[in-house]
């Protein structure tokens, strides 16, 4: 019998002694936050039923759990939200929200039904002429619909004041705009921290030249004071000292928009912060040489206000960051990675050594620089001089982007493990 009982302890413990050192699947647990955060119960990561900060306390149990510490970094701004009825309809036919029309983030709501005037180019050429045509009492209470692209390019490009600078203007002399775009638009939240005085209505070419009259019922809510909160979490490196790395993604997302629509983001951008906490799990057993922030941004969707406060506001002085990286929908299937470089020489090595880790391990297919833009969280970095690289990869899942369709079905993790190995790589190398 006691030879049995030893044989017994014997076996159970080599058990749990080979489970101790099965290695962590780190594609797994990705793939678990992924599942996580996208869940509509978190209602597309904003503040509609308490959505981001259920979020943010998912990444800071999570952090707990790993074995690390965490800080809130809080903050707040205003903003517009559309929670109620998003209704638009031409000549009778019912528009489909996010397939046939979206509505800027800016706009007032709205329920009446009015006459199109279609505007035609001529209008656009001249700024002068466009408002004097279009404030001439004529248009009060009727939509004006006009050619965007053309409106863009000659009224200054796409920059955050392109439609408040101009379209201001418009107050009290329009119904309301119907922006005709060269394809179907997307929604943002980008500019919903001021609203115009009007609906303004996103349409793609589909949109009939000779539409006579639309019915439009829309219902907003300005909000004042929201609080938006970073997550910082500080990973000590062996070499001590004051320098340290930031790895960032943005946890906020859309949101609802219009009643019923959840906007999950599994891939914009569940899918860069479930990558920094596998990233995490990974430095709790492996020391990194130099220290690692990890920051969870919120306020990325209207227009980067985390990263601003931020940059204003640091947590570890800015002088002292060795690089940036910033992952944002690193959850496609691409063969490419996209990147943004921004800080200078500094930035500019960095990006070296990317591809000269990339080209020995052959984790992607290039790495394929792009102009440097306000697109994502490393803008406010890069302008103040710190070194930094923005990453994305676009394959398949990109036509989901900032739609309802945008959840963990239409996520993928295939490029992970590259994705994982290639961050892992320049943050021992550099």
């Amino acid at each position: 019998m006691r030879h049995f009982t030893n044989l017994f302890i014997f076996f159970t413990l080599m058990s749990l002694s080979f489970a101790c050192t099965q290695p962590t699947d780190y594609k797994q647990l990705y793939e678990g936050h992924v599942k996580e955060l996208s869940d509509p119960k978190y209602y597309g990561r904003t503040d509609y039923n308490g959505g981001i900060t259920a979020a943010a306390d998912y990444i800071r149990n999570t952090i707990e759990e790993i074995g690390f510490e965490w800080t809130n970094l809080p903050f707040t701004y205003n903003k517009n939200t559309m929670r109620g009825k998003v209704e638009f309809s031409v000549d009778g036919k019912e528009y489909i929200f996010t397939e046939d029309f979206i509505v800027k983030e800016f706009s007032t709501g709205k329920h009446a039904t009015m006459d199109i005037y279609h505007l035609d180019d001529e209008y656009l050429m001249d700024k002068e002429k466009f408002y004097s045509h279009l404030c001439s009492g004529e248009f009060k209470e009727k939509f004006v619909a006009f050619n965007f692209p053309l409106f863009s390019d000659k009224f200054g490009g796409e920059g955050i004041e392109l439609y408040k600078d101009n379209l201001t203007q418009l107050s009290g002399h329009v119904g309301g705009l119907i922006l005709k775009y060269a394809s179907n638009p997307v929604n943002f939240i980008s500019r919903a921290v001021y609203t115009l005085p009007f609906p303004v209505i996103g349409v793609g070419p589909e949109f009939p030249s000779d539409a006579k009259q639309a019915t439009v019922n829309l219902e907003n809510e300005w909000i004042e004071n929201y609080n938006g909160v970073n997550v910082a979490s500080f990973v000590e490196g062996k070499n001590g000292g004051d320098e340290h790395f930031i790895v960032l993604a943005h946890y906020d997302h859309l949101g609802v928009i219009g009643e019923g629509n959840i906007f999950t983001g599994a891939n914009d951008n569940a899918s860069g912060v479930g990558a920094l906490l596998a990233m995490m799990q990974y430095y709790k057993t492996h020391q990194p040489e130099t220290s690692i922030l990890f920051l969870f941004l919120d306020g990325e969707e209207a227009n980067l206000l985390g990263a601003k406060d931020y940059v204003q506001n640091p947590y570890k002085p800015l002088k002292d960051v060795k690089f940036v990286i910033n992952l944002d929908m690193v959850g496609d299937n691409g063969k490419n990675i996209i990147c943004e470089v921004g800080g200078g020489e500094q930035g500019n090595a960095g990006y070296e050594l990317f591809k000269k880790i990339n080209g020995e391990k052959g984790y992607f297919t290039s790495v394929d620089q792009q102009p440097f833009t306000d697109n994502s969280d490393h803008y406010y970095f890069g302008i103040n001089g710190v070194p930094c690289m923005y990453f994305t990869i676009e394959g398949d899942m990109y036509q989901y982007y900032h739609t309802p369709r945008d959840t963990y079905e239409h996520f993928s993790s295939e490029k992970f493990n590259d994705l994982f190995g290639l961050m892992l790589d320049f943050l021992k190398e550099f």
